[in-house]
C-alpha cells in the first residue's frame, strides 16, 4: 500500500523515528490510524465507515 504524505507529515513522520519510540513508518501510520478509530468509535461513527484511503498533498510515500 502507498499512502500520499504532506512534506509536513512526512517531515512528522521522520522525527517519530528519529525518537526510536517507533521502527518504521508504518508502525507510526498505524499508531496514527488506531488514534483515528479511536476516536470515531468515541464519537459514535459506525465501524468501517474510515475513509477508503488516507491522504495529503504532496508525494507518495511507500509504508
Amino acid at each position: 500500500m502507498n499512502v500520499s504524505l504532506s512534506p509536513e507529515l512526512h517531515a512528522f513522520v521522520a522525527d517519530r523515528l528519529a525518537t526510536g519510540r517507533f521502527a518504521s513508518a508504518s508502525e507510526v501510520v498505524r499508531a496514527g490510524l488506531r488514534l483515528l478509530q479511536e476516536d470515531e468509535r468515541r464519537r459514535g461513527a459506525p465501524q468501517g465507515a474510515m475513509p477508503s484511503s488516507v491522504s495529503g498533498e504532496g508525494g507518495r510515500t511507500a509504508l
